[in-house]
């Protein structure tokens, strides 16, 4: 009797440890499944391939899509919603010729759960130089045999550890008041220095320049600098990263905010004031690009 005992422990204990495995197995496939699906959906997105890429969602209501960062933010609520904005996205993308890089060798999943039909994804992107660009979370929903995603959050940690201008009002020039006429004539943008920690410069364009091959080589091309001035005469377009565009003509002040290129639609006199040592690495990128049209 004690040996039937012993043979029944011993069987179940097998049984247990044959389940357990047949458990770990089927949550090591289900991992590749979601992996899988995840970089499936950030190669959609780089190739700005709609059609392939909105395969990747549940198609419902109640989806989400939110993205934040210092200089931008993104609330997509519902598929309707987020498909519409993510097809005007790719279609900027396309017109513009924004190219959008993504290495699966930049990405470490820091977990995956699965509970059922759903499963909460955590990972972080990090950049070449191992400091982290972003993080995201997603929640998926398994669809029939497949799983798709229902919710993303993107938090774009590296806009945050970005350099900061930093303004010292403390700083007094001797000279507080330069007329127009007077600003150094031997620059690529005419500029005077270390009023508290501003620059100020001119721009004198006629119509039909375009800055954008000064501002290759910069972040996604475009300046990251932010200029505050006045238009006296004439009217520059500003096309941003975001899609938008505007003009800023005669008689008006303006904000240009971070991630802008754009080109002169009338012949341009308008002065510009931003953070000195942005404005200063600017200049020296201007300098280098029109050193090496020279030698072309």
């Amino acid at each position: 009797m004690k040996k039937n005992i012993f043979s029944f422990i011993g069987i179940a204990a097998i049984l247990t440890v044959i389940g357990i495995i047949f458990i770990n197995a089927g949550k090591k496939d289900e991992s590749k499944e979601i992996i899988s699906l995840l970089e499936n959906e950030r190669a959609t997105y780089c190739d700005n391939d709609f059609n392939a890429y909105q395969k990747n969602w549940v198609k419902s209501d109640e989806v989400l899509f939110m993205v934040a960062g210092m200089d931008f933010h993104y609330s997509g609520q519902g598929w309707d919603n987020i498909s519409k904005d993510m097809q005007n996205h790719m279609k900027w993308k396309i017109e513009n010729n924004v190219k959008t890089v993504e290495d699966p060798e930049d990405f470490k999943y820091n977990s995956i759960i699965v509970e059922g039909n759903m499963a909460w994804v955590n990972i972080t992107q990090f950049e070449k130089n191992k400091e982290v660009k972003d993080q995201r979370s997603y929640v998926l929903k398994r669809v029939g045999k497949e799983w798709k995603i229902f919710n993303i959050n993107l938090f774009l940690f590296g806009s945050y550890s970005k350099e900061k201008y930093v303004i010292n009002t403390e700083i007094t020039p001797e000279k507080t008041h330069v007329n127009l006429n007077d600003f150094p004539k031997d620059m690529v943008f005419p500029m005077i220095d270390g009023w508290g920690g501003m620059c100020v410069d001119i721009n004198n364009a006629p119509a039909g320049t375009d800055f954008s091959p000064l501002l290759e080589g910069l972040e996604n091309d475009h300046c990251q600098v932010p200029h505050w001035g006045y238009v006296v005469k004439g009217a520059i377009r500003m096309d941003y990263e975001d899609g938008t565009s505007e003009v800023f003509r005669a008689g008006e002040a303006f904000y240009m905010k971070p991630g802008h290129t754009g080109g002169v639609e009338e012949d341009l006199l308008l002065v510009s004031f931003g953070p000195e040592v942005g404005i200063k690495q600017l200049v020296k990128h201007f300098e280098n690009k029109m050193a090496q049209m020279s030698n072309k």
